[in-house]
């Protein structure tokens, strides 16, 4: 009889898996957005929402939730329940900065279902083009003559771009302080009205520096930007140090297989897209498409490399 009722039991559950792998989504789906409108990581996320849509067959909402460099996000997604129709864009910040630095209300590595990356960021130091530093040494020898004078916008706490800039100051003896923003649109808008002297970020900056209002000094990620080819990194400058970039979609631990594959299959498809291509060409941004078990590794192994980097640089917890 036991066997009898654990074959039955057996069947539902296959029934049910199926049912899920032929019927889902069946509702809408909210997608979560770690920074405040207008920034790179919600213009992305907007447009995959709509080809995520389009592949669905389903609406796909967005809702900015932004603060503390992503975990205002990822510390809502890790409370939802994992049925797939919650998500979010889980960033470098909320995986593998800020629970290194800072307890948190979820585990970065064992709190989330790994969907797909999609993305990278590129960051860089850029300052009015009026400024009376024009190049990163420039900077640098007027932050040391003018200790504490320097601010410089930051789009959250515990950021790539503020891990960064206070590894940048450990290492060069520089005082400047961090002026975080909840996004960096906001941080741009800082910038212009003077509210700042410098911003350290993604590309939000790229339609001052083509225009001329801002000047970009240096590269924060590992490589030059091929519209820039003569901007530096801080390799190039001499510095070993390099802000990681991860940009992609999980949701609490838990989604059932046939909703994450189903959202992996839909984001990758949306990765060979000329509409996702072209914003991310828009924005100077790095299309990266990533699958689950890959966007799942690249976490974990940023997550080891960058807790090492923070407790060497007593910027750990």
């Amino acid at each position: 009889m036991k066997n009898i009722l654990h074959a039955a039991a057996m069947g539902l559950t296959l029934l049910s898996g199926a049912a899920m792998a032929d019927g889902w989504p069946e509702r809408g789906i909210n997608l979560t957005v770690s920074y405040s409108a207008g920034g790179t990581t919600d213009s992305t996320a907007r447009v995959l929402a709509a080809l995520l849509e389009s592949e669905l067959d389903t609406t796909v909402t967005v809702v900015n939730k932004p603060g503390g460099g992503g975990s205002v996000a990822a510390a809502l997604a890790s409370a939802q329940r994992p049925d797939g129709y919650n998500i979010f864009t889980y960033v470098t910040g909320a995986a593998v900065i800020s629970p290194h630095r800072q307890d948190l209300p979820y585990d970065p590595l064992e709190d989330f279902t790994f969907i797909s990356q999609y993305g990278a960021w590129n960051l860089g130091i850029v300052v009015p083009a009026d400024a009376p530093y024009q190049t990163f040494d420039e900077l640098v020898a007027y932050a040391k003559d003018h200790p504490g004078e320097i601010s410089y916008a930051i789009s959250g706490t515990g950021t790539p771009q503020h891990l960064t800039m206070v590894r940048l100051g450990n290492e060069l003896g520089v005082d400047w302080k961090p002026v975080p923003f909840k996004g960096g649109a906001p941080s741009v808008t800082a910038l212009i009205g003077g509210h700042v002297d410098i911003m350290a970020g993604a590309t939000e900056w790229l339609p001052q520096v083509r225009s001329g209002e801002f000047k970009l000094i240096a590269m924060l990620t590992g490589s030059r930007m091929e519209e820039f080819p003569d901007v530096p990194t801080l390799k190039d400058l001499g510095h070993d140090i390099e802000a990681p970039s991860i940009l992609g979609i999980a949701g609490p631990a838990g989604i059932p297989d046939e909703a994450r594959d189903r959202l992996d299959d839909a984001i990758a498809k949306a990765a060979q897209s000329p509409e996702l291509k072209e914003i991310f060409d828009t924005l100077a941004m790095r299309l990266n498409y990533l699958d689950s078990a890959d966007f799942e590794r690249n976490v974990r192994e940023n997550h080891d490399v960058q807790g090492e980097i923070i407790r060497a640089a007593g910027l750990g917890k």
